[in-house]
This record gives C-alpha cells, structure tokens and sequence, in this order.
C-alpha cells in the first residue's frame, strides 16, 4: 500500500515523500532510507504501527519526527489521457524519457554505454506502464527501468562465461563456462587402459565359437593357421570371423551406428595352397591388384594392362581392314 510521509526536522521545512509497504517492518525501512537521505550519516527510527507516527533518532537524540497517512486510492484523481503524447494511465512519452535516464542514474554496474542502457530501460518500462492494470507508481517504473539494465547485463555477461563470484571481469571465466567449452586434453596411457579393458569386455559377449575365431587370428596372425590351431575348415574360420567383427563392431560403437568397413584383411594372402603371384609371375602387391565387391578373387593390373592393350592393337587393325 501507498502512504504520504511527512518528515517534520526543527528548523528546516517539512519534507514530503511516497512510500509503499504492506508490514510495519517494511514502512520502517522505507522510512529509515529517506531520513537517513535528508540528514546523513546513521539514524535510527522508531514507528508507532498503531498510530503511524514515530521519531527520528541520531547519536541517541531525538532529531525529527515523521508520520504516514495512506493514500486513498479511489480519491486519486483519474489521470488526464488528452495529452498528444499520453501513453497510459497519465503517463507521457516525456515521462517516459525522465523515467528512463532516472533508471540510468540508478544503475550502478555501467557495464555499457549510456545509449545502450536508457534503450533497455525505455523499453522495458514501456512495455510495464501499458501491460499495468493499475496506474503504477513513478518509483515502479523506475524499479522497472534499473532493474531491466541489469537483467540485460547479466544475460551478457553469462553469455560470455563472465564468473559472477570473481570481480575480474574476464571473459570465458565461469567454471561450468569452462568446463563446457573448453576441451581437456584425454590423457593417453589412460585411454589405452580404457580400449584394452573393453576389448576384454566386448569379447566376453560374443558367443564362445566367434570368441574363439577371433582370439585365435589375433594369435597367430594367419587365417589357415588360426584355423588349424582350431581344428576347423579355412571357410568356417573366416564366416566365424565376419560374424565376430560385425557383432564386435557393433557394441564398439554402440550407441553410435559403426562404421563401415573398407579394404581388405592382407592376411587372405597368406593362406596355405594361395599364391602370391599371377599365372603370368606378376606379384600380387596392393597397388597391383584389383578387387571389386561385383567380382571374385583379385585380378593383376599388369596382367589387365597387357589384355588391353592388346585389344586395342586388335581393334585398329580391324579398323584398318574394313577400310
């Protein structure tokens, strides 16, 4: 509720201020922030709830005297809206001006420039005076204009990661700000240890015979004598190996979708009864061979190059008959 106080100091003229406040504690400290505003330094106050008067007390004397009338608000006269520039409830786009550079008085963060901060305080007690049911008081709209400025000052200052513990100011200083931001570097040997634990763990959900096939490759590092060392067929080790990698890949990557695959395992190459070179002695290196997901096996490129120039040669001399 709103109240006129009346601050009555001998030997100065009364002064008069509106104060709001719905508990006694409440009038009391708005009564203590404008007697301390008029005479300076300490004082104490002392209020009388029941008759709303009290006294002013500074180095344990009596300086002044006030008292609270609330103010009636449906004697309040009704607020002239004929005026060019009215805007709501009384108020001007004058009014407006004044409560928005008072605003910028109040601010105490300066954390921008002037323009900067009378725009953000215009605007937000703007949208309060016309979104307001009731004609607000000028000490609102000001509360409103003050405290838009630092709403807006903080939204910045969070969104550079300004910590608001410190008073440094520095930029990208907020500890969550960092931690999100900012990568730490994964130490190395820690991350071995972790892919050689889930290795072991990974392995363990496979079943037994695709465990075993894969154990056993990564043993000998040779199919046909992994397979030996198993006492199974070449072609049953390697279907045991491609449905271990696939199921292994799977929970490698999971959540994540693996992958896929590319090139071509160099140990095939090693298995017993398969050649390392073409019928021509062509060596089957990999820049030398060929391998398509359409054909079978591997074809030598030198072997393809000869073919080709052959059939070139065959076809300029079919050429040249026909003419």
């Amino acid at each position: 509720m709103d109240y006129q106080l009346t601050i009555n100091i001998p030997g100065q003229q009364p002064v008069q201020r509106t104060v709001t406040g719905d508990t006694p504690t409440e009038l009391a400290q708005a009564v203590h922030r404008h007697a301390r505003g008029i005479l300076g330094g300490q004082v104490d106050v002392h209020l009388d709830s029941s008759a709303l008067t009290g006294s002013i007390v500074q180095h344990g004397a009596d300086v002044g005297q006030f008292a609270l009338m609330l103010v009636d608000q449906e004697s309040a006269p009704a607020p002239d809206t004929s005026a060019p520039d009215h805007v709501a409830h009384g108020y001007t786009m004058r009014d407006l001006d004044r409560a928005a550079r008072t605003a910028c008085a109040a601010d105490r963060s300066l954390s921008a420039d002037m323009t900067t901060r009378y725009d953000t305080a215009w605007s937000a007690i703007a949208e309060h005076l016309c979104a307001a049911e009731t004609p607000p008081g000028w000490n609102e709209l000001t509360r409103v204009g003050w405290q838009a400025i630092y709403a807006d000052v903080k939204a910045v200052r969070r969104m550079y990661g300004v910590d608001s513990t410190g008073r440094s100011g520095e930029v990208a200083s907020a500890p969550r700000f960092v931690a999100y931001w900012t990568h730490v570097p994964t130490d190395v040997a820690g991350e071995g240890l972790i892919e050689r634990i889930a290795v072991h763990q990974v392995l363990a959900t496979l079943p037994e015979h695709q465990r075993q096939a894969v154990v056993a490759l990564a043993t000998q590092d040779d199919y046909q004598k992994a397979a030996d060392s198993l006492g199974i067929k070449y072609g049953t080790l390697t279907a045991r190996i491609r449905l271990g990698r696939r199921g292994f890949r799977e929970l490698w990557f999971a959540p994540e979708t693996a992958p896929p695959t590319k090139g071509t395992d160099r140990r095939v190459a090693s298995r017993a009864g398969i050649s390392n070179r073409c019928p021509q002695d062509h060596e089957y290196t990999p820049e030398n061979t060929i391998r398509r997901p359409s054909s079978r096996g591997r074809r030598c490129r030198a072997c393809e190059q000869i073919r080709d120039a052959a059939r070139n040669r065959a076809e300029k001399n079919w050429a040249g008959v026909a003419a």
